[in-house]
């Protein structure tokens, strides 16, 4: 879609729109929180809690999901091959990580995680991430913590906004907002539509040669010579939808909907890309992707009495993808495309029991199948895996007056592997030989115990602290990669613990500061990238956090996050105690500024993020050097003006001073980036 195309399709919706031109207003969707029946759980105070609002998307000027949590204390989001970005908490990968949307799990079934860039930020309410000891209700793979996306709902009136936005090369952005209630039923729809020609990349940028293909068919050349990204176009479109009904305060009952497409390039490694080969199959790293997503769920909450509350959420998500081969760095000619073709269904059941005013007793229940389909080019039949995983969660809350809370809770996990299969090729001609079926591994189970405990001080002071069992199981791609699988892995297991303090200091100053440790055994990863997936590892990291809010007036306030985490390689076999992936420490900034007589919003974000180790040397390999991202500093700089009482202007800039900087070894991060835009609200 051309600006010309983006243009009409928004300016009808605008026109529509102004026919009830009323503020917009959404509330937050509780139906995707855990937790319903309290307002303040107390499970959600015993460890580490981010709350990202929707005002924290807008000051930092966060287009998708993956933008507005790179700003999140005790987070890193980069991004590398695949032009995928990668969360990480603590250092814990993506992988390792639960992502829900209002509660749902959302994520790729044979890596086990979903680019979050491809989730817009529109219909963000707010994003809660949990660290460390997060509820036994969420369920399995919850090793490093939780991000559930919790998505707006419909307020009271009519409501509707409209934004149009504009970069550079070509760069612009449409979304369009609506939502309403009428009497027991309500709707929200959005729909967002992003395009660009490429990223720009810093002016200081050097280009250096670089080698794609291994062995005689290694090619050499400058990969990248600057100015805009080689091979970095995208364009997307989401649409998202929720309809729901509440015919009196004790039952709400929703259908959601989310469809998306695109496609985008894969810029490469400026330094080295390994794989290359154009013997059938074919496969290059020199490739582009186009990708759909479609997520529907039912959600239910029904109060039975003033002591119990049950709801429930059946969903299912699919996710398909081309990965498209090239034979050089022109990109004209296509060599190979493969083709992943993946869906998880599922339920999950929740119960809240109180027999007494002070203590809360809770129930979970999960259930989700995950398939896997995919072959290696278009002329090759696909090969399945499929696998069960399940949790039964139990959690009680106990309040001793105003001031103590404890949460204990347990929960029995297991993964099953019921289906794998891979297909067989001739190795001179790539012919299908036949279609195998792989050894399953098991059921594999797991016991996840926690407790917390929450104390409140007279002059609001607030003592918290936690420990608990988590455990990831292993992903089909771990299993069953033709090329890195081992069925024979078990899971990985973490126990993590959190002592902190939050306090208040009079109305103007809120400070958080958190211990936080979590020993790693049997942890997945590859010693290097020749070898299998492994349970090898025995990593530990300790560390802290510190938050603070500042509100100096009510026109000025400031946000600054300080995260040192010390991670130490403790296997046997291990050549150096450094651990890839684990910044050692990050600084998040945040000043907003309103000038009080023309309301004009001034939002300054900045981020300091220390050297990144990307490889290390390892006992089978113990000559490979050390690769390492060096340290950074970014600044953003949003500026709002209000122009009517329904439209604001804004601009932006994104790397204010145009840093050349690294988030991954060999990935160079976007230079200045310049937006431009207008909100309507009606």
């Amino acid at each position: 879609m051309k600006p010309k195309s983006t243009f009409a399709v928004l300016l009808i919706g605008i026109i529509l729109l102004c026919a009830s031109p009323l503020w917009a207003d959404s509330q937050v969707y509780t139906l995707g929180e855990i937790v319903v029946s309290e307002e303040n759980p107390a499970v959600e105070d015993i460890t580490q809690v981010t709350v990202i609002t929707a005002e924290d998307v807008k000051a930092t000027n966060s287009h998708t999901v993956a933008d507005a949590l790179r700003y999140a204390p005790g987070l890193s989001v980069t991004m590398g091959r695949k032009a995928e970005t990668n969360i990480s908490i603590h250092g814990f990968e993506q992988d390792k990580i639960l992502v829900l949307i209002d509660g749902i799990p959302y994520y790729e079934t044979y890596y086990g995680k979903l680019d979050l860039s491809q989730i817009p930020a529109d219909i963000i309410s707010k994003i809660v991430v949990t660290k460390g000891a997060a509820s036994v209700l969420y369920g399995a793979n919850a090793e490093a913590g939780v991000i559930n996306i919790v998505t707006k709902k419909a307020g009271e009136k009519l409501s509707a906004s409209v934004d149009m936005e504009f970069g550079e090369k070509n760069a612009h952005r449409g979304s369009a907002f609506l939502s309403e209630k009428r009497g027991i039923f309500d709707y929200s729809l959005n729909i967002v539509r992003e395009e660009s020609d490429g990223w720009k990349m810093s002016d200081d940028f050097d280009p250096v040669v670089g080698t794609y293909g291994k062995g005689k068919q290694v090619v050499e050349e400058i990969l990248e010579d600057g100015g805009f990204r080689n091979n970095s176009d995208s364009k997307s479109t989401d649409f998202w939808a929720r309809f729901g009904v509440e015919p009196n305060p004790d039952s709400e009952y929703y259908f959601s909907l989310r469809v998306a497409e695109g496609e985008k390039g894969f810029p490469l490694n400026i330094y080295e890309n390994p794989t290359h080969f154009t013997s059938r199959p074919a496969f290059s790293y020199l490739a582009r992707s186009e990708y759909q997503d479609t997520g529907v769920d039912l959600s239910g909450r029904q109060t039975i009495n003033d002591q119990l509350t049950l709801k429930a959420k059946v969903f299912y998500h699919e996710h398909k993808d081309d990965y498209i081969s090239y034979t050089d760095t022109t990109y004209n000619s296509q060599m190979a495309v493969s083709t992943f073709d993946d869906y998880c269904v599922g339920v999950s059941l929740f119960s809240d029991y109180k027999p007494i005013d002070w203590d809360t007793l809770r129930f979970s229940f999960h259930y989700k199948l995950d398939s896997h389909k995919s072959r290696d080019d278009e002329y090759l039949p696909f090969q399945e895996a499929k696998a069960n995983t399940g949790s039964v969660g139990f959690e009680n809350e106990f309040r001793a007056g105003t001031n103590l809370s404890v949460v204990a809770g347990v929960s029995y996990d297991w993964f099953d592997v019921v289906k794998a299969q891979t297909n067989n090729t001739d190795k001179a001609t790539g012919d299908l030989t036949s279609q195998e079926d792989l050894a399953e591994p098991g059921v594999k189970e797991s016991l996840n115990p926690m407790v917390g405990i929450v104390y409140n001080l007279r002059d609001a002071t607030k003592l918290f602290a936690s420990v608990a069992h988590k455990t990831r199981f292993p992903t089909l791609n771990e299993l069953y990669s033709s090329k890195s699988g081992n069925p024979d892995l078990q899971e990985e297991k973490s126990i993590n613990y959190t002592v902190g303090v939050l306090r208040p200091f009079f109305d103007m100053l809120n400070v958080e500061f958190a211990l936080f440790h979590h020993d790693v055994s049997d942890r997945i990863s590859r010693p290097d990238r020749d070898s299998d997936y492994m349970n090898y590892d025995e990593i530990a990291m300790s560390g802290f956090e510190i938050v603070s809010e500042a509100y100096l007036t009510k026109d000025l306030t400031f946000k600054v996050a300080y995260t040192y985490n010390n991670a130490r390689d403790k296997s046997d076999n291990r050549v150096t105690d450094n651990v890839t992936g684990v910044p050692e420490s990050k600084i998040d900034l945040g000043v907003q500024y309103i000038v009080p007589s023309v309301k004009t919003r001034l939002n300054v974000t900045s981020m300091y993020m220390a050297k990144t180790y990307s490889q290390l040397p390892t006992a089978s390999n113990p000559t490979d050097p050390e690769l390492e991202a060096d340290n950074y500093w970014l600044f953003n700089v949003r500026i709002t003006q209000p122009v009517t009482e329904y439209l604001e202007a804004y601009a932006s800039a994104n790397n204010l001073f145009d840093d050349d900087y690294e988030q991954e070894w060999g990935w160079p991060g976007h230079g200045r980036e310049l937006w431009v835009g207008l909100t309507a609200k009606f």
